[in-house]
């Protein structure tokens, strides 16, 4: 690493180790903190011995690291604060005998890394100013903000001249997880490439205690949005969305299969007719349809193998008998008084002698209905659900990272009544979707939408009292750090 040299404090002859190699202009004395002008016979240019602030970060000067894949020595640090605010970070000077200087960046537990470029066009301070978009190295950078730092604090070594109360113009552009931070120097702009680092790579990078270790609570312009669960649902949703609808559209599949019966039946006479199931792909479908209500209503339908009823239904209740792939028979919902229209999907084993019932309930009323079966049936509309379901993912993923950019651009918070309504509208509407828009469906097909639908309600009460949940734990945590704080 560096090639230590020592000099003496020539305030108070303490021994002061110089480890930033030729570059160094002045070094803070750790003792006395009087700033060293080691250029000019080491006269002392001012002194930050009374600073009253807090000024503890987990980085301290000698601490030694790798960052991308350079080893680095800390050899100076100043705290900036913004003329107009109480805001402030630090800035860590980083060397390296090899690749020279460089930057960290400490604010509240994030950390960036700075390093200068000179692989920039030529323009002013004005100019620069005027714009709201760059390109740089085949990246868009968006404008962020344009401020005056001051120098609060300085320890270690600097490779310039600098003072306490010291004023530096900044523009910074981001494009998360880089940045371009433009500086305004006394005779030339200085150009800096940021990039956004995991604090918990860079303590361990230097060693830093645990119980040193500073995590953050807050945003970061820089910090792409980090949304752990939602972000690889989406791009799977993406995907996945795509591929469902060219698969569709590829084989132009619309869910229908092979009709094995179709028939109509009046209430004159019991109707009895067999049909088979020549394969198990998919799933078989039995399609009640008539007039009016009242005719659906007058009759009981039953599939019979080996002389034994493997299936019923009726205006009363759906029964589902132990040999059609269960080990216990299922009395399933009754299909909707008022429908005229009943569609069931059934999961047949292949065979050959399958029979269909039909009998009148009141054989003194002339009614009709017309019966179909059908094999190979596919149900497009839970590839529907499930691209809906996706849409839904997609959809809360871009509000959530739509709800992050808004706080780096500075835009007012919603509230936190805002917040809750936020959190749950995707899943409100996807609630209102389903119980009104596919209400007629679920009528006359509650034999396999009633888990479904009572699986989405649990999971939209369960998502609501989340949302409601954290957000007081969230509040209490954040007096809690400020009472800790104070």
């Amino acid at each position: 690493m560096s090639t230590i040299k020592s000099i003496k404090c020539t305030k108070c002859a303490a021994p002061l180790d110089l480890l930033g190699g030729g570059r160094v202009k002045t070094v803070t004395c750790s003792y006395c903190k009087s700033i060293i002008d080691i250029d000019n016979d080491y006269q002392v240019l001012g002194n930050f011995q009374n600073i009253k602030f807090n000024h503890h970060i987990p980085f301290k000067i000698g601490m030694q690291g790798k960052i991308k894949g350079i080893e680095y020595t800390i050899i100076g640090r100043i705290r900036y604060a913004e003329l107009q605010d109480d805001y402030f970070w630090d800035d860590l000077l980083l060397y390296s005998p090899l690749y020279g200087y460089a930057w960290l960046s400490y604010e509240e537990g994030h950390i960036t890394y700075a390093k200068r470029t000179r692989n920039f066009p030529n323009h002013t301070w004005n100019e620069m100013q005027e714009i709201e978009t760059l390109e740089h190295n085949n990246r868009n950078y968006r404008v962020d903000e344009v401020y005056t730092a001051k120098i609060n604090y300085i320890e270690g070594e600097l490779t310039w001249v600098a003072k306490k109360y010291d004023k530096n113009s900044v523009l910074e552009f981001y494009s998360a997880p880089f940045g371009i931070s433009i500086e305004k120097a006394q005779h030339e702009l200085e150009y800096y490439e940021l990039e956004y680092l995991e604090n918990t790579e860079v303590y361990e990078a230097f060693k830093v205690p645990k119980e040193e270790q500073v995590e953050h609570n807050n945003i970061h312009v820089l910090k792409a949005f980090g949304e752990t669960f939602f972000k690889p649902l989406a791009k799977f949703s993406v995907w996945a969305i795509a591929m469902l609808l060219v698969l569709i559209l590829l084989f132009n599949h619309n869910g229908a299969g092979k009709s094995v019966l179709n028939t109509l039946v009046s209430n004159k006479k019991v109707l009895e007719q067999n049909f088979s199931i020549s394969t198990e792909k998919y799933l078989t479908s039995l399609t009640l349809q008539s007039n009016t209500a009242t005719e659906l209503n007058n009759y009981n339908v039953q599939i019979k193998h080996n002389n034994q009823v493997i299936f019923s239904i009726n205006k009363n209740s759906t029964y589902i008998s132990p040999s059609i792939r269960s080990q216990e028979s299922i009395l399933l919902d009754k299909w909707n008084s008022n429908a005229k229209h009943v569609k069931v999907y059934l999961n047949l084993p292949k065979n050959n002698d399958y029979i269909l019932s039909v009998s009148p309930v009141d054989n003194k009323v002339n009614t009709t209905i017309k019966i179909q079966i059908e094999e190979a049936v596919s149900r497009l509309n839970y590839f529907g659900f499930f691209i809906l379901g996706l849409f839904f993912v997609l959809l809360i993923y871009l509000a959530k990272k739509r709800a992050y950019q808004k706080k780096i651009d500075h835009e007012e918070d919603e509230g936190i009544l805002g917040k809750i309504f936020q959190g749950i509208l995707p899943f409100l509407l996807f609630y209102l979707f389903i119980f009104i828009v596919l209400q007629p469906f679920s009528e006359f097909d509650k034999l396999e939408f009633g888990i479904f639908l009572r699986l989405f309600i649990t999971l939209i009460i369960t998502v609501f009292a989340y949302q409601i949940i954290k957000i007081p734990i969230k509040l209490i945590y954040a007096f809690y750090k400020k009472i800790k704080g104070d």
